[in-house]
């Protein structure tokens, strides 16, 4: 989905409000989708779409895989 500049920066601005002490505040990004929805912004589907990529890049990093060649202890 091809969006505007304007969104973009949009939804950069609203994702850097819900970072909180260096963290993705989840009650955040819940109250910052809804008020968008409710409110319907010029462009608000691409907002929110920029928006979600965003978000899932950010959950994305704070995700690890541990493998390990022999059994580890709990």
């Amino acid at each position: 989905m091809k969006i505007s500049k304007e969104a973009r920066r949009v939804s950069r601005s609203l994702y850097r409000a819900c970072i909180a002490d260096g963290k993705l505040d989840e009650s955040r990004v819940r109250l910052v989708v809804s008020q968008v929805a409710a409110s319907k912004p010029r462009a608000y589907l691409g907002i929110l779409h920029n928006f979600r990529n965003l978000v899932a890049t950010e959950l994305e990093r704070s995700v690890a895989t541990v493998e390990s060649a022999t059994e580890l202890d709990a």
